[in-house]
């Protein structure tokens, strides 16, 4: 199925940049530092800073604008409401958090599923 695909190491906006009618974008970036004290402030804020998580927002609407569908995964807290406060659906997601590298920090959670 990937025979007629190119792949291609960029920055996000790059790519989403790209993407036009009829496109989906699925995006899962890593969740705001703010979100329940997540333990991850280290990781988010040297990789993925707030800044980035508005840089996103605003390529995601470009493309939308553009006519791609887009839906987004994030953190379920008021920072990213606020920010996605323009999306047309905002679906609040419960679910099990397997992946904490120790056992006390796996819990159930919230996250919000954002349509624009």
């Amino acid at each position: 199925m990937l025979k007629k695909v190119k792949l291609t190491a960029k920055d996000f906006e790059y790519a989403i940049d790209k993407c036009g009618d009829g496109d989906l974008i699925f995006v899962d970036p890593p969740y705001t530092v703010k979100h329940n004290l997540n333990g991850f402030v280290k990781y988010n804020e040297t990789l993925f800073a707030w800044s980035d998580q508005i840089r996103l927002k605003d390529a995601l609407m470009r493309a939308r604008s553009r006519g791609s569908d887009v839906l987004i995964c994030n953190a379920h807290h008021q920072s990213v409401l606020t920010l996605y406060s323009a999306a047309s659906d905002i679906q609040v997601l419960d679910r099990y958090s397997v992946i904490a590298a120790s056992a006390e920090k796996r819990r159930n959670t919230t996250e919000v599923m954002i349509r624009l």
